[in-house]
């Protein structure tokens, strides 16, 4: 039997390069080809693929959001996440999307066609190189981060934003020396001593992720 695949990847060469890897396989073809987060939305809405091999940064969006839509959508389908990102955050977001496989474009062309058959087989099965070490990297990560409380938690959001204390006391109905005394706090639980500092350490630390967080207003902690 057949195994049918989307691919979906915004750079042309290595979509068609993948494609003919697929299509020189004779258990192996390629449905369709999309080259955008809603192409393969359109794909994976019609249907008919066993396994769906995606991209993670394309123009129009994350294709990570594509793998958590297929995975909702049909549970038995593989999905091989394409990516050149080779880093933790990358690698467990694919897991946690429910992906099959991440593969880096770094690999041999049996490593990405292996992947295929492989989440083809067994979808819910994930494979990486190197998924052990990040998942050891992260527990001792998690049990090394300080524990915020919600408020907290809502108060180092915005000041990831870029709001002043006085912006901040107004979105969450509190007077500015309760946000004052959060700002505070949040520090000491971070080692830092002023914005900047803290939102290092919140990157580091998982609570904010390098991607939503794109140069935040300038304020002073006081303002």
């Amino acid at each position: 039997m057949t195994i049918q695949v989307f691919i979906v990847d915004d750079h042309n060469l290595v979509r068609e390069g993948i494609a003919g890897l697929i299509d020189a396989e004779p258990d192996l073809a390629v449905k369709a080809q999309a080259s955008s987060v809603a192409g393969g939305q359109a794909l994976v809405t019609e249907g008919g693929a066993d396994v769906l091999v995606v991209d993670v940064t394309m123009p129009d969006g994350n294709g990570l959001n594509l793998a958590r839509t297929a995975r909702s959508a049909y549970p038995n389908m593989g999905i091989v996440v394409l990516t050149m990102h080779n880093d933790d955050d990358t690698l467990l977001e694919a897991l946690d999307a429910g992906a099959s496989a991440l593969v880096l474009k770094s690999s041999s062309a049996d490593d990405v066609l292996d992947a295929i058959r492989r989440s083809a087989s067994a979808p819910d099965a994930f494979t990486a190189t190197g998924l052990g070490a990040a998942l050891r990297r992260r527990d001792t990560l998690s049990a090394a981060r300080p524990i915020l409380t919600p408020r907290e938690t809502e108060v180092l959001m915005r000041l990831v934003d870029g709001d002043s204390v006085a912006s901040v006391a107004r979105q969450l109905y509190m007077s500015e020396s309760t946000v004052k005394t959060h700002v505070a706090r949040v520090y000491e639980k971070l080692g830092a001593h002023n914005r900047a500092s803290a939102i290092m350490a919140a990157v580091r630390l998982g609570f904010v992720k390098t991607d939503d967080w794109s140069n935040p207003r300038s304020n002073s902690d006081d303002n």
